[in-house]
């Protein structure tokens, strides 16, 4: 039966926004996710020296009341005499009114130098997912109406395990990588996240001593949405940067998008980014106000060196 004068109504409509990719059933897209990503891709730790721990904290639609936010923190190693990339990310989503979801892998992959220029990455993460709907959460004005739907009186939760596998090649300048997240998934419900497909890739171009341009193209497939990522990063002497990305929703037939533009710069292995991402289409009802900021810091290890 139809319930009526929701005062929190964005618990119940955030999960049908998909240009902002908001729901507990698909995945946060970030705007930093360039610098780390292996809570996409497992393959994608990398092979520096350093222990690198990234935390991403996104705010969408500031200003408005239980609008959703995200967290993800991951943090990766790469160990040379075994080959291999060692990881953990850990992301926290409230979706909206009382809808809250935590995810948690431990990530492997094992790096195979196909030549002295290319380096392949093969992923696996594993752990759980914990998805919780307290629908008793949502205020109704009229307390007579709450009775009139079954579901809104209890609160359900749900933890079930979650595997993410990837490819990632690499060589100094180019990156490539393919990812399915959600591998166990299959008939999905509020409380479990549909399969995920990804595929993205970069080139980084030196311009002169000091500037680099880097094109960036991502691309995001589950059953409800098909979301592309167009995106390019200046970097000047390496420590800072700038840029812009335009995140169209190929299913709604361009009608929705986002522009974001972000910044940063780095200071003796400290990052800090920040993203602003601007709605656009006509079928975008959305306010223009979500932020990103991005913090990261590589603790150095010492017998271990860039290969």
């Amino acid at each position: 039966m139809e319930m009526k004068n929701f005062v929190k109504v964005v618990g119940l409509v955030s999960c049908f926004f998909v240009s902002g990719t908001v729901s507990a059933q698909q995945d946060i897209l970030l705007s930093q996710e360039y610098f780390s990503r292996v809570n996409k891709n497992p393959a994608s730790t990398g092979n520096s020296e350093d222990v690198d721990i990234f935390l991403h904290g996104k705010i969408l639609w500031a200003g408005v009341e239980n609008g959703p936010k995200n967290m993800v923190l991951n943090v990766t190693d790469y160990i040379e005499k075994i080959k291999s990339g060692l990881g953990v990310s850990v992301s926290y989503t409230n979706v909206g009114v009382g809808h809250h979801a935590t995810n948690a892998k431990v990530i492997y992959n094992y790096q195979v130098d196909l030549n002295e220029h290319f380096i392949l990455s093969m992923g696996l993460g594993a752990g759980i997912n914990l998805i919780s709907m307290d629908y008793l959460a949502n205020s109704i004005e009229d307390e007579t109406e709450r009775h009139e739907v079954d579901y809104l009186n209890e609160k359900q939760s749900k933890i079930s395990p979650d595997i993410n596998v990837g490819f990632e090649l690499n060589n100094p300048h180019w990156t490539f990588g393919v990812s399915m997240a959600h591998v166990l998934s299959g008939d999905t419900t509020v409380l479990k996240p549909k399969r995920h497909f990804y595929a993205y890739t970069s080139f980084s171009c030196p311009i002169g001593d000091n500037w680099a341009l880097v094109p960036m193209l991502a691309y995001m497939h589950q059953k409800q949405a098909n979301v592309a990522d167009i995106g390019l990063l200046a970097f000047f002497q390496g420590s800072y940067w700038g840029g812009v990305s335009w995140r169209p929703d190929i299913q709604d037939q361009l009608q929705q998008s986002l522009l974001a533009f972000s910044v940063g710069f780095e200071i003796k292995k400290f990052r800090f980014g920040y993203s602003f991402d601007l709605g656009l289409g006509s079928d975008n009802m959305l306010p223009s106000n979500t932020h990103e900021v991005m913090l990261s810091y590589g603790i150095s290890k010492k017998g271990n060196k860039n290969r």
